[in-house]
């Protein structure tokens, strides 16, 4: 087992070194330290740390969900220690930005609705802030609770990718339809339908659902004191497999339809917040705004900026887009931190983006692949159709504008109405004291003395 995981590291190794993707866009190797001279903000999107195999495939009766401590899909141990290096690596890339307190008003965590990433944002974060002694609410204990926020998945555009979107779904269907991934399906047919057969897997297996078997023999791999791979996996099964998976993912955001429904989301939200830093819509003191979310996420945000990864991100690697102000310029930066524990940082273009790229440039070079309104075109309804609670909401102002107006009309009637019938029938009142109530008040005296 040793030995499959040196040659998934050699993979890994040559892959960052040499580019990424088809279009061998290359990254500069660059200091492990920002520069916080001209640093203005920063976004990370990182992956969550070593987990359980998220599913298991028919025939590894060996690696049950018994076998794992808490189930499948959730963060292990070695997974908590993963992401608490990372938040001490952060803490040494931004140390002199961020406070080396925690202060709320400093850092945002945005985590995806799961257990594992929920969970390792708190790993990060109890590296990234370790307390001061007045910061310690108990002296055993050297760490602080930092709130992560989260939204449901079924609202989560930018970090669950298994959101429903009509239109995503069926281009999804047609890139991994396409001539390119057919000929590739065909090429290793032989190997598919070995693995396809040895997993149980319903064949033919395709190139698209090959991550139901990489994942939990990769996951056991890592595990190899606790879990053994199936007999059938040797090194050359083990190569060849981690191989035609990285193939697979790249095309999970290939064509612009991929990006702009499925990546544009995360892109959008990051460069206009960034947007509104800059001409002051946020908290000026906000420094980090983090996001804790998956291996979709971090390649979802690189897809998006034009980088196919030609290797899928691994356990708590982390994207950092940063805004620096250089010459008077707003300036955006792309770093990669591809690896568990590797200290290398690249930096990348962004794609469409001469640099030094202005935030403005920036954004119209990769306006192709944010949607103007996602809903509308996921095909989850038109622009005259409505969510249920946007057409009651609509109905029920307009029927109180309605009832609003109604009643102000029928009070400007009733007035006009009551005072033209005083003008044409009735006598004037007295409005005053005036001579009539003086000559009554004299009669009743007159009377009173009579009387005496």
């Amino acid at each position: 087992m040793r030995l499959f995981l040196i040659l998934f590291g050699a993979l890994v190794g040559i892959s960052v070194t040499q580019g990424f993707g088809n279009d061998a866009i290359y990254a500069a190797r660059t200091q492990h330290k920002a520069d916080i001279s001209t640093l203005q903000f920063v976004q990370l999107v990182w992956r969550h740390g070593d987990r359980s195999p998220a599913s298991l495939f028919p025939t590894d009766k060996g690696n049950n969900e018994s076998t794992w401590t808490w189930g499948l899909g959730e963060l292990t141990l070695k997974g908590m220690a993963q992401h608490y290096r990372l938040g001490k690596w952060l803490r040494k890339r931004y140390d002199g930005y961020l406070s080396k307190d925690y202060f709320p008003f400093e850092i945002f965590v945005r985590s995806s609705d799961y257990n594992r990433t929920l969970v390792s944002a708190q790993a990060n974060l109890a590296g990234l802030f370790e307390p001061s002694k007045e910061e310690q609410w108990t002296p055993s204990l050297k760490w602080r609770p930092i709130p992560v926020h989260t939204i449901p998945q079924f609202e989560d555009k930018e970090l669950y990718d298994a959101i429903k979107c009509p239109t995503g779904a069926e281009e999804n269907e047609r890139v991994y339809n396409s001539e390119a991934v057919v000929k590739i399906e065909k090429e290793n047919e032989a190997f598919l339908r070995f693995i396809g057969e040895q997993s149980g897997m319903e064949l033919p297996l395709r190139l698209q659902n090959l991550w139901n078997i990489f994942d939990p023999i990769y996951v056991e791999s890592c595990h190899n004191d606790t879990h053994k791979v199936p007999s059938w996996v040797n090194a050359t099964v083990f190569e060849q497999l981690t191989e035609l998976y990285h193939l697979s993912t790249t095309f999970m955001y290939k064509s612009d339809l991929q990006k702009r429904l499925r990546a544009g989301p995360l892109l959008k939200s990051i460069l206009t917040r960034m947007h509104e830093k800059v001409h002051g819509l946020v908290d000026h003191r906000e420094k980090i705004y983090a996001y804790s979310a998956h291996d979709t996420s971090v390649s979802a945000i690189l897809s998006a900026f034009g980088i196919i990864p030609s290797v899928f991100p691994h356990y708590a690697t982390c994207a950092m887009v940063e805004l620096h102000k250089i010459d008077g310029k707003n300036i955006v930066k792309l770093y990669y931190k591809n690896g568990t524990d590797l200290p290398e940082v690249f930096e990348y273009p962004i794609v469409g983006c001469e640099a030094p790229c202005s935030l403005e440039d920036a954004m119209l070079a990769r306006k192709h692949v944010m949607p103007h309104n996602w809903k509308e075109e996921c095909g989850l309804y038109k622009w005259y159709e409505a969510e249920i609670k946007t057409y009651l909401a609509t109905i029920a102002i307009l029927a109180f504008t309605t009832i609003l107006f109604g009643t102000i009309l029928l009070i400007d009637f009733v007035y006009k109405f009551g005072k033209r019938r005083i003008q044409n029938h009735g006598t004037p009142l007295p409005t005053s004291g005036g001579d009539d109530r003086r000559a009554l008040l004299v009669e009743s005296e007159e009377d009173d003395a009579a009387a005496e």
